[in-house]
């Protein structure tokens, strides 16, 4: 029994002396590096720098993090999600991790980024676990102020390249009168993140009344680094029939890779409405006018070409009567829905009811729509029905329904005297 005894105590003590040996074969390996990719030159505060976090650890991991340091010195954002992959690292397969953020520093100087963490859980024997750290080393940064890199009080934007897309629906010179057209705007930078690109540009001209659609924002993420997406919108009326001109929208911007101010721009283009191209003059009435107008080759002509060019007229004079009483019957009709709508202050009636009244005779309503007194209100209306805010100031909808049905007669009563 002695030395049963014996050779079972020996044997405990052999198993517990063979499982201290393990326990350290059984702790993890790795490390865990940072680094930033810096310009050939120092960077200057607000440059976009790309920093890369790369973690391998070997052993029976159950769990992890990593710890991030306060970046006092740096706004920062993570750049997409981490990569996960596995290298032949001192003979073994080993996971590793990629973490990307952009650091953007804050302020000129000698800038400190502290050790970032990963804190490790690991498998020992029987469910046992212990943990382990690894740190990255400390790294330090040299920026500088933007001198010579624009004006330090304008937006700043630095990035690898940019593009600017100016797209308009309609054609800006051949809007539908009394229509809308969209301009649409768009920026794609490389190397920055869809919340560094500008806010809405300005884009007020005189001669047309512009409204602001949402921005629209995106980070496409790619192997090279960020490229931010901004899309602006503008809703686009000119005032009257008159042509105006939408300026174009210049962006200054800072090649990060050249080290120099660039410009992009969004060229001036001309907005004007189709009829607004035309001349009065030129018009088919005119040409009919003319064609019937006393010549002097009329006296010589024969009786028989008399007759028929007599009979023509009659014909056409009957058509004209014809059409001009059903020009006259819609332009009524039109007329009454806009003073029903007058009546009820509904203003986006009220212009449904211009919009079916400019159809009716477009060339006239061109010249109505010029007029002083009434171009001003016609904008007023747009921007009460297109503006996401509500209009400054309050349309008098009766008077200016009274203001359009007195106009039209006078464009008329124009007409026809000149056709006398």
């Amino acid at each position: 029994m002695t030395l049963r005894r014996l050779g079972l105590f020996a044997l405990m003590l052999f198993a517990i002396c063979g499982r201290a040996e393990a326990a350290p074969e059984d702790k993890p390996t790795g490390r865990l590096d940072a680094f930033v990719e810096l310009p050939t030159e120092t960077p200057y505060v607000g440059e976009p720098l790309r920093l890369v976090l790369r973690a391998s650890v070997h052993g029976r991991i159950a769990s992890d993090r990593i710890v991030q340091p306060a970046l006092t010195d740096f706004d920062w954002q993570q750049f997409g999600v981490d990569a996960s992959s596995e290298e032949l690292i001192d003979g073994f397969w080993t996971p590793v991790v990629e973490r990307v953020l952009m650091i953007y520093p804050l302020r000129a100087g000698r800038l400190t980024i502290p050790p970032f963490k990963r804190r490790i859980s690991y498998i020992i024997h029987d469910n046992e676990r212990g943990d382990i750290e690894f740190a990255s080393q400390p790294l330090t940064i040299d920026a500088r102020q933007r001198d010579g890199a624009g004006d330090p009080a304008a937006f700043w934007l630095p990035a690898k390249s940019l593009r600017v897309a100016d797209e308009w629906e309609p054609d800006p010179e051949k809007i539908p009168f009394g229509e809308t057209a969209r301009r649409i705007v768009t920026i794609e930078a490389e190397g920055v993140t869809a919340d560094r690109l500008p806010p809405l540009p300005n884009f007020r001209a005189p001669g047309l009344v512009t409204f602001a659609g949402p921005v629209e924002r995106r980070t496409i993420v790619a192997d090279r680094g960020p490229i931010g997406r901004a899309v602006y919108r503008w809703t686009v009326r000119p005032v009257s029939a008159t042509r105006a001109v939408a300026p174009a929208i210049r962006l200054r911007w800072f090649d990060v890779s050249a080290r120099t101010m660039r410009e992009a721009a969004a060229p001036e283009r001309r907005v004007a409405f189709i009829q607004g191209t035309q001349d009065p003059q030129s018009t088919g009435a005119g040409e009919s006018f003319a064609l019937f107008s006393p010549r002097p080759l009329i006296a010589a002509l024969l009786g028989f070409v008399s007759t028929c060019a007599a009979a023509c007229l009659v014909v056409s004079s009957q058509t004209a009567r014809s059409g001009s009483w059903r020009r006259f019957v819609k332009t009524q009709n039109r007329l009454r829905a806009l003073r029903a709508a007058a009546r009820k202050s509904n203003v986006a009636a009220f212009r449904r009811a211009l919009v079916e009244l400019s159809k009716v005779d477009p060339e006239r309503w061109r010249r109505v729509g010029a007029q002083g007194e009434i171009a001003p209100a016609l904008a007023a209306i747009d921007a009460a029905v297109f503006a996401r805010e509500a209009p400054p100031s309050h349309v008098p909808l009766a008077s200016l329904a009274r203001k359009i049905a007195a106009a039209l007669r006078r464009v008329e009563r124009r007409g026809a005297a000149a056709h006398k």
